[in-house]
């Protein structure tokens, strides 16, 4: 009997070993992750520095003010949603809800396709609800993709007011589409669910399909709510950035330049996982060059709010790897 003791406390001494490497493994891969990429970016984050410099910070210190504030905000509407949509398998507290978001980012920093954060969120959870957090965590993020869209569609009814271009047509027109779309299967998801079960390569996900299910309308309109709050509040802090670094246009035009580009951001898979920037050049290029701006600035004040929205709070949660138990 002793014996059979000693054994188990060796081995949950050596359990508890092994997870505390891997914790320091890990953040250790994403600080590794963020030095890459600020050596394969150098340059353009020296131009960051070199255009703050000649910003005269004393008229914009309420901008900067705001703009870090909603950094917070952004990612309390997240891990609200998160704190929604995990109450169907289990309950969590809004603080666990902030800090399992904050991980899934870290771990989405250094995964493909955001792999991570599905890692990072249902860590949390207990090991029988984590097929069905899964499940949550694909109906929040497809709730965001679809509420990207729909303000996508909105920012494009402004900015058709400036320009209209074959390309945009025909985004214009397949974005119309796949919201009809979504509504369509949101409207049936009994009939889809009833369909899919009957499959038999279906069949071993029935559980986490009936979670999606459970989603009843209030809670589905308060992930909505709160997904439309959290890209109102990105855009803003996009609009907020243009006008620090001194983009002279339309406050109207700026934010629909903004939500186009995070649009973009958000249909188009970057193909450096480790960043999205690409994808944010490449749309800001488009859409300001219809504008008389300073492309350049454009250049910079993406690639800053990338570092404030996404980089910060990326290092901020690999630290929150290190108190996560067992």
């Amino acid at each position: 009997m002793q014996n059979t003791q000693e054994t188990s406390l060796k081995t949950n001494f050596f359990t508890e070993k092994l997870f505390t490497v891997i914790k320091w493994l890990l953040m250790l891969i994403i600080m590794g992750a963020v030095y890459k990429t600020f050596h394969d970016k150098h340059s353009q984050f020296s131009d960051v520095v070199r255009q703050l410099s000649s910003i005269s910070l004393s008229q914009n210190v309420d901008k900067f003010l705001v703009l870090f504030a909603l950094i917070f905000c952004n990612w309390g509407c997240e891990a609200k949603k998160w704190q929604i949509l995990a109450q169907k398998v289990e309950q969590i507290t809004f603080t666990e809800a902030f800090w399992s978001v904050l991980m899934g980012l870290s771990l989405g920093f250094i995964t493909p396709a955001n792999l991570g954060d599905f890692a990072g969120r249902v860590w949390r959870l207990q090991k029988a609800n984590r097929v069905g957090g899964m499940a949550s965590v694909l109906l929040g993020n497809g709730i965001q993709f679809y509420v990207t869209l729909l303000f996508g569609v909105i920012a494009y009814a402004i900015f058709f007011q400036t320009v209209i271009t074959d390309f945009d047509k025909i985004v214009f027109s397949v974005l119309i589409f796949v919201l009809l779309l979504g509504a369509f299967i949101f409207a049936k998801s009994r009939f889809f669910y009833s369909y899919l079960v009957r499959k038999n390569i279906f069949k071993k996900y029935q559980e986490p399909l009936s979670n999606l299910l459970s989603f009843d309308n209030q809670h589905f309109w308060q992930v909505f709510f709160w997904s439309s709050v959290r890209f109102i509040i990105i855009s803003y802090q996009f609009v907020l950035t243009l006008e620090i670094f001194k983009i002279q246009t339309s406050i109207l035009n700026l934010w629909a330049v903004s939500s186009l580009i995070l649009m973009f951001k958000t249909i188009v898979p970057a193909l450096n996982f480790v960043s999205d920037l690409g994808v944010r050049e490449f749309s800001a290029i488009h859409y300001f060059s219809f504008f008389e701006v300073n492309i350049s600035a454009v250049m910079v004040a993406t690639l800053a709010l990338w570092l404030i929205n996404i980089l910060f709070p990326v290092v901020v949660g690999s630290f929150l790897l290190l108190k996560i138990k067992k």
